[in-house]
């Protein structure tokens, strides 16, 4: 096994191709999935990511503010006081879709993105949040920072 890249609904796993045949791979993940069963709700580890929302790092702040009849401290109170849970990773490494933020909030993603997202913006895109682990391209609704390092690769497990 070299690694398990969960989503919504699937999990993706990465093996050693040298070490296990496709059929010998499938037997050892029907082994692990018999008898599985889910984990209790709220057994996760909660992370608090501390967030600088501003207009100087968070351009659609008034745009969502606007669009949802709301102050724009009340868009950052509703966004900064909810938990949200890890949906799945993906799109960069670090990258966690979490949700669900408050249908008032919710804001379809830019009709065009931006060639460049600084690393730690934070945004929303539809019912979903995330921080942006690294640089990139991106597409959400930017509405603050995270200082928090998201995704270091030379950290073990």
């Amino acid at each position: 096994l070299v690694d398990l890249v969960p989503s919504y609904t699937t999990l993706m796993v990465h093996y050693d191709l040298l070490a296990l045949s496709p059929a010998q791979a499938r037997e050892l993940i029907d082994q692990a999935l018999t008898d599985l069963q889910p984990q209790v709700q709220g057994s996760g580890h909660c992370h608090v990511l501390p967030v600088w929302y501003d207009l100087s790092v968070g351009p659609e702040l008034t745009l969502l503010a606007q669009r949802s009849g709301l102050a724009v401290d009340e868009v950052i109170r509703r966004h900064s006081q909810h938990h949200y849970q890890v949906f799945a990773l993906g799109f960069a490494p670090g990258f966690a879709f979490m949700g669900l933020v408050e249908e008032q909030l919710a804001a379809p993603r830019l009709n065009t993105p931006r060639k460049r997202v600084a690393p730690g913006s934070v945004g929303i895109a539809e019912r979903q949040t995330a921080a942006y682990p690294v640089e990139s391209p991106g597409g959400w609704n930017l509405i603050g920072r995270t200082p928090a390092k998201l995704f270091d690769r030379e950290r073990d497990g």
